[in-house]
C-alpha cells in the first residue's frame, strides 16, 4: 500500500474532463481505457513501450491507477472496463468514432475533386491525432508518393475497365482511390452501390457488394504494382522481381503457376494476368528481389 501512496500520491483522474481534452497526453488515457470496453488482455510489450511514450506516466503505471480508481478491473476473460470507468471510455468511443467519420468524408470530398495530396494530408492529420499514430483501422505508414500512385486510378485507362459505363468508371474508380488513400479495404452495404454500378458489376457467383469490392481492389493492385515495376526498372539494386500473391481456393492454375517464381525486370510478366480465371481476378503482385551484395555488380 506504501508503494502505491509513493507512486501515484493523490493521482485523481477526472474522466468525463480527459475524454473531451484537446491534449493528446490526457485523453491518450482514455483511449487506452477504452480498449477494454471488451475483456482484453494486456497489450505486448512492444505496444506497451508505445503507450508509455505518449502517457504522462507509464503503462503498468497507468494500468494501476485504472485499477485504483474502480475503471479497470482484471477478470477471467481479460481486463475489463467497470461500471464507474465505462462513461468515460465510451465517450471517448463516441469521439473517436465522429474524428473518424469527418476524416473519411475530408478525404473522399477531397478525392471527389481528385486533390489526392490533400486527401493524404487528412490522413495524416487523422492519424496523428491518435494515441499511437495511427488508427487500428488504417493501412501500414503511407510512402513519400502515396498521394501520386493513388491519383494514377483517375487516369486509368485499361482493360480492367473494359465495357463498363463511364458513370461506373468514375464511381469504381472513387471507391478504389478512397481505399488506396486509406491503404485498407472494405466492402460497402449493397444499399451504397448506385444501382447502375450494382447492374453492370454483378455477379451471378458472388453478391454484389464483394463484386464491386473485387473490382475495385484490381484498380488499386494495378497502380501499385505499376509502382513497383517503375520504381526498380531504372535501378542497378533490383534485377528480379518474385510474384507473389495468395494460393487458396479462390487462385485460378494460370496464376498458381506463377507464384513464387523470379524474372528479370525487363522480362516479368505483365500484371494483372490476362489468363487469369478467378472470379475475384488476378492477385497477384510484384515483390522487389533484393540481392546480396556480392552479387550486385560494380561499375
Amino acid at each position: 500500500m506504501q508503494f502505491l501512496k509513493n507512486l501515484f500520491g493523490s493521482a485523481k483522474l477526472d474522466g468525463a474532463a480527459l475524454a473531451v481534452s484537446p491534449d493528446l497526453k490526457e485523453y491518450a488515457q482514455i483511449a487506452l481505457l477504452a480498449h477494454f470496453l471488451t475483456p482484453q488482455p494486456l497489450h505486448d510489450a512492444a505496444l506497451q513501450s508505445r503507450w508509455s511514450r505518449v502517457l504522462p506516466r507509464s503503462y503498468a503505471e497507468t494500468i494501476a491507477l485504472f485499477e485504483k480508481q474502480g475503471w479497470l478491473e482484471a477478470t477471467p476473460a481479460g481486463y475489463q472496463v467497470t461500471a464507474v470507468g465505462r462513461p468515460f471510455a465510451e465517450a471517448y468511443a463516441q469521439r473517436a468514432a465522429r474524428e473518424e467519420a469527418d476524416a473519411r468524408q475530408h478525404v473522399r470530398d477531397a478525392l471527389a475533386q481528385m486533390m489526392t495530396s490533400e486527401a493524404l494530408t487528412t490522413r495524416r492529420q487523422y492519424e496523428n491525432r491518435t494515441p499511437l499514430g495511427k488508427a487500428a483501422w488504417t493501412g501500414p505508414e503511407p510512402q513519400m508518393n502515396h498521394s501520386a500512385v493513388t491519383r494514377r486510378i483517375f487516369f486509368l485507362d485499361n482493360r480492367l475497365l473494359d465495357g463498363l459505363s463511364p458513370e461506373t468508371v468514375q464511381w469504381l474508380k472513387l471507391y478504389a482511390a478512397e481505399q488506396h488513400l486509406w491503404g485498407v479495404h472494405w466492402t460497402l452495404d449493397a444499399g451504397a452501390i448506385p444501382a447502375q454500378v450494382a447492374a453492370e458489376l454483378a455477379r451471378p457467383d458472388m453478391p454484389i457488394e464483394e463484386a464491386v469490392y473485387w473490382r475495385g481492389y484490381a484498380l488499386s493492385l494495378y497502380v501499385d504494382n505499376q509502382e513497383t515495376w517503375q520504381r526498380v526498372k531504372g535501378g542497378d539494386h533490383v534485377r528480379r522481381l518474385e510474384i507473389v500473391g495468395p494460393d487458396d481456393e479462390h487462385t485460378c492454375e494460370h496464376c498458381r503457376t506463377f507464384l513464387g517464381k523470379q524474372f528479370l525486370v525487363a522480362r516479368v510478366p505483365e500484371l494483372p494476368h490476362k489468363e487469369c480465371t478467378s472470379p475475384r481476378g488476378c492477385r497477384c503482385r510484384y515483390e522487389p528481389v533484393l540481392e546480396a551484395f556480392e552479387e550486385i555488380p560494380l561499375i
